[in-house]
């Protein structure tokens, strides 16, 4: 339920580089989907990175760093 709740809002293609309000949501995300830390600055940075695929591999989608629809769907979908 967390994750669903702290995902929910605009889905924008997020990757290594991306900045801002979007990715510090993507990361509070990432942080209850994986049940780790994920620091919360608004970098996409190489950790994220990493708990993105992470995250991507766990949830059996495609495993590419990237934030696109399906990786949205599955967080706002609290999987």
């Amino acid at each position: 339920t967390w994750t669903a709740l702290l995902s929910r809002g605009t889905a924008p293609t997020l990757q290594s580089g991306s900045t801002g309000a979007a990715v510090s949501r993507l990361q509070r995300s990432l942080t209850a989907a994986l049940s780790r830390t994920v620091d919360i600055d608004g970098i996409f940075g190489s950790q994220t990175t990493q708990a993105v695929r992470d995250y991507q591999s766990s949830r059996g989608l495609g495993v590419d760093g990237i934030v696109g629809p399906q990786t949205w769907g599955a967080l706002q979908a609290g999987k």
